[in-house]
């Protein structure tokens, strides 16, 4: 389980985070969502540990984040920010070798090489192996990346060790079919035994994938539960000031959100 509990972030008189309490556990997709601003990103940086904690504490299966060493946390949780632009020329498949390093000692060359070639065939990135990253459009670059995280994950799973995936905004740079295909790619993970913490705007999207959802507002965790919970009309017009509703219930069709176009 990764948990954080009383998570409590300040920058000078700025809070980034107060007193939030965090869940995800082994094969579990839990999302993040929120307006802009409201600490979606600083709670995924919280649980990563790459933000000082005023107050509070986060732990991986059971063991504070600072007891282990940064070797074994990469074997453990593997991380996708915002920001994962690369200035140097290399291919696609070089980006993804760069998984291996944490696991190089425990399996063989043949073996990490095979788990790169699974993961860029489920990002849908095998053609583009060759090509320099650097002249990528934006969304194979971020699906090249999320190649790269997944490789970095595939030898802890295929251990049966209990790790966990952390995105942040994983579909912004995508079309609609990759979008979904992202997502899907995460259930997939979380069914294989990871935990997977997702930051998504797409409200449609988050509902039609995540186990629970987490909405903030002002660094406050103001809901969580499953999306039918959680994206209530009362909480979306308080939120998001919107005049909308979830619509669930029809077979052949996932979650969607409906918005009225009256004011809220």
């Amino acid at each position: 389980m990764l948990l954080g509990t009383n998570l409590t972030a300040k920058i000078g008189c700025k809070t980034l985070l107060d007193n939030v309490d965090f869940m995800v556990k082994p094969h579990e997709v839990v999302v993040i969502i929120g307006p802009n601003g409201a600490g979606k990103s600083s709670l995924l940086k919280a649980l990563c540990g790459d933000i000082a904690l005023t107050d509070g504490a986060v732990s991986i299966n059971q063991q504070n984040l600072n007891y282990y060493s940064i070797a074994e946390l990469a074997q453990l949780r593997a991380v996708l920010t915002q920001n994962y632009e690369l200035d140097f020329p290399f291919t696609v498949n070089e980006v993804v070798d760069m998984a291996h390093v944490v696991h190089q000692e425990q399996f063989s060359n043949g073996a990490l090489k095979r788990f790169s070639k699974s993961a860029m065939q489920a990002l849908g990135v095998s053609h583009l192996a060759q090509q320099c990253f650097t002249q990528l459009s934006g969304g194979e670059k971020q699906r090249a990346q999320l190649a790269r995280v997944l490789c970095q994950l595939q030898p802890s799973l295929a251990k049966k060790r209990t790790c966990y995936l952390l995105i942040d905004e994983p579909t912004s740079s995508l079309d609609l079919y990759h979008q979904y295909e992202v997502m899907t790619q995460a259930r997939a993970i979380a069914k294989q035994g990871a935990g997977v913490v997702a930051v998504v705007h797409d409200l449609s999207l988050a509902a039609s994938f995540a186990d629970r959802l987490y909405m903030m507002n002002k660094g406050s965790v103001v809901a969580s539960g499953s999306p039918k919970d959680v994206l209530t009309q009362a909480r979306l017009s308080e939120v998001y000031k919107i005049n909308a509703q979830l619509q669930v219930g029809l077979s052949d069709v996932l979650p969607h959100i409906l918005i009225s176009k009256e004011a809220c």
